[in-house]
């Protein structure tokens, strides 16, 4: 059951059962959209929760509902039923300027294409967020700014507008970005999508270290195994469900979950062996 956390007929719900601290918690998303005449069924009845300080892979084949799944829960998408919970506050019930306010201050976005704005510099990039709050282009929030790039190892590019910069590391400036508010949850669609193998595994241990020397809770989704083997969970769609997830003990061998997830989605008796 819920209450609610201000008065109106827009009153913003809570979830008693889902406590402040836990990051991310959705129950029963369904989403559907029209193609046409057809009504495609991309969410049915999703309910997830993520830990804090997990960092759990979503994976599946396109059309699987895994992205969709990561757009309603930052906030970019509204789901047609279920609630999405972002530290016990249910942000699908929120007024469209205060979800813009709260996803801003407390959800980190990756995205495969960067997002970053060309006209702008590394440091301005990873500052938009902060300046959409009303901070100075300079004070303690550059300060912010300029410490984020440097331990990304990106000191030296903070005057860089992006096309002056390679892939990783625009994806790296992107990443500072999602982190400059301290957000609850970091969440990254298909991260290293448009990198080189070579770019796309040192984000991969980016994210990792994130994850395990910041505590940072981060939710990828993904189709590639090479990027869900560095996360402690992994959480297999299909057809717009969850249809099985396991916790890794230790490091996971990419081949082999590339096997079992190949199992899984071919529907194979073998898939839940191990």
């Amino acid at each position: 059951m819920s209450e609610t956390s201000e008065s109106g007929p827009r009153a913003v719900a809570r979830d008693k059962s889902t406590p402040s601290d836990v990051p991310l918690r959705t129950t029963k998303l369904v989403k559907t959209f029209r193609q046409g005449t057809i009504s495609v069924t991309a969410l049915d009845g999703v309910t997830l929760e993520v830990p804090q300080g997990q960092f759990t892979a979503i994976m599946g084949a396109s059309g699987s509902g895994k992205s969709t799944l990561l757009h309603v829960m930052g906030g970019l998408t509204r789901p047609d039923a279920g609630d999405v919970f972002v530290e016990g506050e249910a942000i699908s019930s929120l007024p469209d300027a205060k979800l813009t306010e709260f996803r801003r201050r407390r959800i980190g976005l990756v995205f495969q294409q960067f997002n970053l704005i060309p006209a702008l510099t590394a440091i301005e990039n990873v500052m938009l967020p902060l300046m959409a709050g009303g901070a100075s282009a300079s004070g303690s929030g550059r300060d912010q700014a300029v410490a984020l790039l440097d331990r990304l190892g990106l000191g030296h590019r903070l005057s860089h507008r992006p096309d002056a910069m390679s892939g990783g590391e625009q994806q790296r400036v992107a990443i500072a970005r999602a982190l400059i508010t301290d957000p609850a949850i970091v969440m990254a669609d298909e991260p290293t999508g448009s990198l080189d193998s070579a770019n796309g595994r040192a984000i991969c241990e980016l994210l990792k270290e994130l994850n395990e020397k910041e505590g940072r809770t981060i939710v990828v989704v993904t189709h590639e195994p090479a990027v869900a083997a560095w996360a402690g969970r992994v959480v297999i769609m299909k057809d717009g469900a969850i249809c099985t997830e396991w916790l890794a003990e230790g490091s996971q061998d990419p081949h082999e979950l590339a096997g079992r997830y190949q199992d899984i989605v071919s529907g194979s008796p073998l898939a839940n062996a191990t």
